[in-house]
């Protein structure tokens, strides 16, 4: 597959992510990123110069569809971070099958996003676990800490509240980062678990830029 020429061409790249389907587990709150908001985030990073040749990485990577994005984009190489092994078979398993141009510069890794430590990522772009189960509270907190304390651009999407905003700035004076985009944004997500009781549950989420001053 060729590098990507605009949004709309990247969001078509991933269209095997609309129609394959895969178990979520609940207790990690995981849940699909809509292929339009993959597009939307990495192909903002192209504009700003923060993904073509770039080393870019997802915490929290899901099936993968944000870091082929990356490389589909321009990205050099993209780390794929994820604590359910059988979603990481299976994104692997996508990116070979339907992305092998690309597959050979992506790297999954098994592993705790909060707890591991990288060097050489220039720019992450993820949208981690919300956090609204009581045993995840604050976990997406925990997932951009990591971010800013490994790469120099972080681009991430959280549930809006003004309680995050808040924190999220200081996060940011603390780590040296600047609020360098803010975007409120209509998140979907379909029916996925058993307590689910509407097809589409729709709310307020903040996609977010932070620049390393």
């Amino acid at each position: 597959m060729s590098t990507a020429r605009s949004k709309s061409e990247l969001e078509w790249a991933l269209r095997v992510y609309s129609v394959e389907r895969r178990v979520y587990r609940r207790e990690l709150e995981q849940y699909p990123t809509p292929t339009s908001l993959v597009a939307h985030m990495t192909w903002l990073g192209v504009l700003k110069g923060d993904i073509a040749g770039r080393t870019t990485a997802d915490y929290g990577c899901g099936d993968g569809r944000i870091a082929i994005a990356s490389l589909v984009a321009g990205a050099s190489r993209a780390v794929c971070v994820e604590l359910d092994e059988d979603m990481v078979r299976i994104g692997a398993q996508l990116a070979q099958r339907y992305y092998s141009l690309v597959y050979p510069r992506i790297l999954f890794i098994v592993g705790d996003a909060t707890r591991l430590e990288f060097r050489n990522t220039d720019t992450v772009v993820m949208n981690p676990p919300f956090g609204v189960l009581r045993r995840n509270r604050g976990l997406d907190v925990k997932f951009l800490v990591s971010a800013l304390r490994t790469s120099s651009r972080v681009y991430s999407v959280h549930k809006y509240s003004e309680g995050f905003l808040r924190l999220l700035k200081d996060l940011a004076e603390t780590a040296g980062f600047d609020l360098d985009y803010f975007e409120v944004i209509d998140f979907e997500i379909p029916m996925l678990y058993s307590r689910h009781r509407r097809r589409v549950h729709r709310f307020k989420a903040v996609f977010v830029i932070l620049a390393k001053r």
